[in-house]
């Protein structure tokens, strides 16, 4: 059987657990979904700071971008196959 990846569950997974990169692991992207995670991670930590907000609206304008790459299929599996 084919190893494919939902569309849906990619785009739940975006919906609920995108800013922790969970959309990202899913798909096999594990470097760019690790990154995503730690600069929530250091926003959050530095928020009181105000410098946490930028690290915030990085992975917010990522997540918008994100949406439009899975909604347009350029956002595909890192084995390359397609989404179902």
């Amino acid at each position: 059987m084919e190893n494919s990846k939902s569309l849906v569950l990619t785009l739940v997974l975006w919906f609920f657990l995108g800013s922790l990169g969970a959309h990202r692991f899913y798909l096999g992207h594990n470097k760019s979904a690790a990154v995503m995670l730690i600069l929530v991670i250091i926003g959050w930590l530095t928020a009181a700071l105000a410098i946490g907000f930028v690290f915030l609206l990085a992975v917010g304008i990522w997540l918008i971008v994100d949406l439009i790459l899975i909604l347009t299929k350029k956002l595909v599996p890192a084995d390359g196959s397609e989404l179902k």
